[in-house]
This record gives C-alpha cells, structure tokens and sequence, in this order.
C-alpha cells in the first residue's frame, strides 16, 4: 500500500482487522513509511502502551486530514498511558516529525497497489 500526502509517497503497513488495529505498534521499536488503521467512521482514540518509539498519529476523513498529534511519546508499559483522539475513517502512524510539514486539511491519497503514476 502507498499513501501520498504534500506530494511525498509512503509505503504503508494496512491494517483492517480489529485484531491487527488493536495491536498496531505494540512491541514494535521500528516503523519504515507508516501504518494505515481503516477504521469506520467516527471518533476515535490511540493509546501508545507497549509502544517503544514516538511517532506521529494523523487523524484522516474523507481523504483530508482532520487533526493531527505529533511527537507522541512512547508508553512502554504504563499503565495509564495518555490518549490521542480525532474524528475520521483512517488513522495513519508515522515516525516522529514526518507530519511536521502536514496540516489540518491536507489531501491524502491512498493506493492498495502502487499508484498509476506515482508521485517521486
């Protein structure tokens, strides 16, 4: 999967089972690209427990970003881990300072396969 926001393409993990949501980044200490959540429409919250490195969580609906959490510090194992909420279908994780250049608003294009024209 890839996902292009301000003309910069993303190889993207996509997770759509609820198993998979649920897990996300737990255990992980590296993320190449990003992480998709397809999630239904709604609002939603992220918790970062078990999760070993910052990353950035962008909140998307209908193909636009609609609010933005960067800098998201790693929870470990705490046990009341701070929540991260927005409003959207899709939930999108990045390393920390990827979404510097992002803002409320921004188109957000996503292919299952590799795009007709990729962007470079």
């Amino acid at each position: 999967m890839s996902v292009i926001i301000n003309d910069k393409q993303y190889v993207a993990e996509y997770l759509s089972t609820p198993e998979e949501i649920m897990k996300g980044m737990m255990g992980r200490d590296t993320l190449e690209g990003c992480i998709v959540f397809k999630m239904g429409m709604g609002h939603h919250s992220f918790w970062m427990k078990n999760c070993y490195i910052p990353l950035d969580i962008v909140f998307v609906n209908k193909n636009r970003i609609s609010h933005i959490h960067k800098n998201c510090e790693p929870a470990g194992n705490k046990l009341n881990p701070p929540r991260y909420t927005g409003i959207g279908d899709h939930v999108i994780e990045f390393p920390t300072g990827t979404a510097n250049n992002f803002k409320v608003g921004d188109r957000v294009a996503m292919y299952l396969g590799t795009p007709v024209n990729p962007v470079r």
